[in-house]
């Protein structure tokens, strides 16, 4: 890919699974901190869920900074280009950009992943996957992409 060059079937392929993973994430919301540290599977599938959120939403950033010809050094700085070429408010990306080591704590297993954030994040960030999703649908609709 070059620059200038955005695939919008590779961002909505990426789309696709968020939506599919809050979906999922929805049935599991709402419920007490002590149903994810007393069951594994239901741990496993918010972890596993919100780790697909979080992914294929960097995913998206990275590919459309690329795009967009600026490079970045990382998953948060992914994020800020899409503040600085306006397809996040700035406010949303300073927010979002902690997704970044959320993940990394998910995949890499810095620290054992700490149940009351994943709880956290499924009960108070999961609206963040949905607003982030619908803003790029937005840049995809008003850009023009071959």
């Amino acid at each position: 890919m070059s620059p200038g060059e955005i695939d919008p079937t590779v961002v909505r392929r990426h789309l696709v699974t968020i939506r599919q993973s809050v979906e999922v994430l929805r049935d599991h919301a709402g419920r007490e901190v002590a149903a994810l540290r007393e069951n594994a599977e239901e741990r496993w599938t918010v972890e596993r869920g919100l780790h697909l959120c979080a992914q294929n939403a960097l995913d998206i950033s990275t590919h459309i900074a690329v795009g967009m010809g600026r490079d970045v050094a990382d998953y948060a700085s992914a994020v800020d280009v899409l503040a600085d070429i306006g397809v996040l408010p700035r406010p949303f990306a300073a927010d979002f950009r902690g997704m970044a080591g959320f993940r990394n704590i998910i995949v890499h297993g810095y620290l054992d992943v700490d149940i009351e954030v994943l709880h956290q994040v499924l009960n108070e960030r999961l609206n963040d996957f949905v607003e982030f999703s619908k803003l790029i649908e937005q840049f995809l609709s008003v850009r023009p992409i071959p």
